[in-house]
């Protein structure tokens, strides 16, 4: 059995149509979703790229990975999806958007090319269609300016000013030429991106002996959470500043021909679960990791999610239906929504908070991963952060 995990970097859930959209065009992945099992409440656990992509190669939660930063180190006693599929004979590739940043220091990801287009990404299955094989492709298309390619860097860094000038400026039309420019980014992903890969797997013959997530590292949002809007100074204000639900939570769709039949699953389930669960359908061993296979889910599982500023953890928060509660670690502020009542997360409640979700949070502070970063390091964290547009 193949395995392949296909990641569109920074996108909601309420632009695809199997989750509720309407008004644009996602029909392959609705037609994909409803032939697999689809989550309604996948929950990220991080709310940016290089620690939430960790979590989704390593199981564990970003606070006990400690990547949390593109120059951070993993751990190498830390194992990776990526070994432990190369560890049994899988050929083993990834493409992603840009090597410099992705997967840079984990030669095991064994980075095959760019996934700005997916000619590589072809080239590479018809190379290795007698398999086995796992295969990691992260897409930018949905990232921030939206479906310019960050190979042309001048275009794209002027499109990302563009977005944030029109966010600061809080005019009406200018959010909405964002948002449609969002909207054309998604459907461009289903549509022609998503679509040629399993026309591909299909021309090859793999689609029946692949198993194939779709699924996103986090969400996004446009400003809507800072009352200045001037105080939107870069991509990090869009995703990685807050722990709302429009930044972590994630579709997620689970796809095994022969394995797996069409399935909804409302319960919350983690990133932090994939890795156990394409390990498991793979009938490969088990590791130990913060995740739980989703092949048997009975209830809600607690969510952890880590939030970081400039390479060092800010915010804890535990995210257990009805509620969500955030910890600001320096601080010691919380905020608590519940989420039934208000699932927009207006009206913080931490007087309400059930005891064992405080209990939960602050035993997950406990354990995490932390580390100063000295003078030196935080200038380089802060200069690879503004080559990506996050400051």
């Amino acid at each position: 059995m193949n395995v392949l995990v296909y990641v569109s970097d920074a996108l909601r859930i309420d632009h695809l149509g199997c989750y509720g959209a309407r008004f644009l065009n996602t029909r392959t992945v609705d037609e994909f979703a409803a032939g697999g099992v689809r989550f309604d409440q996948a929950i990220s656990a991080a709310p940016w790229t290089a620690p939430s992509t960790t979590s989704l190669v390593t199981g564990l939660y970003a606070h006990h990975h400690g990547y949390l930063h593109w120059d951070a180190e993993l751990d190498p006693t830390i194992e990776t999806v990526f070994r432990a599929f190369s560890a049994h004979g899988y050929e083993v590739a990834s493409f992603v958007f840009d090597r410099n940043y992705l997967f840079k220091d984990l030669p095991e990801a064994n980075v095959g090319g760019t996934s700005e287009s997916l000619d590589g990404v072809v080239e590479w299955l018809r190379e290795n269609r007698d398999g086995p094989f796992f295969l990691y492709v992260h897409s930018w298309a949905t990232h921030m300016p939206y479906d310019i390619l960050h190979s042309e860097r001048q275009d794209w860094l002027a499109a990302k000013q563009e977005v944030i000038d029109g966010i600061q400026s809080d005019s009406a039309s200018a959010l909405e030429a964002m948002r449609e420019r969002y909207r054309q980014a998604v459907e461009r992903q289903s549509e022609v991106l998503f679509a040629s890969l399993l026309e591909e797997l299909e021309a090859l013959g793999l689609r029946e002996e692949t198993v194939l997530v779709f699924t996103s590292d986090h969400g996004e949002s446009w400003g809507e959470r800072f009352a200045a809007k001037g105080d939107v100074k870069g991509v990090y204000h869009m995703h990685g500043a807050t722990l709302y639900d429009e930044i972590v939570q994630l579709p997620l769709i689970l796809s095994a021909p022969g394995r797996l039949e069409p399935a909804v699953v409302s319960s919350q389930v983690r990133s932090v679960d994939l890795v156990p669960t394409l390990l498991e359908l793979a009938g490969l061993p088990g590791r130990e990791t913060d995740g739980v296979s989703l092949l048997d889910v009975d209830g809600d599982r607690p969510a952890v999610i880590a939030g970081t500023d400039m390479g060092a953890l800010t915010k804890l928060a535990v995210r257990m239906p009805p509620w969500k509660l955030i910890l600001h670690v320096e601080s010691g502020e919380e905020e608590a929504y519940h989420l039934e009542t208000d699932p927009r997360e207006r009206v913080s409640r931490p007087t309400d908070v059930p005891p064992d979700l405080r209990a939960l949070v602050f035993s997950e502070l406990e354990s995490a991963e932390r580390r100063e970063l000295t003078e030196e390091e935080e200038a380089t964290v802060a200069k690879r952060l503004s080559d990506l547009g996050y400051l």
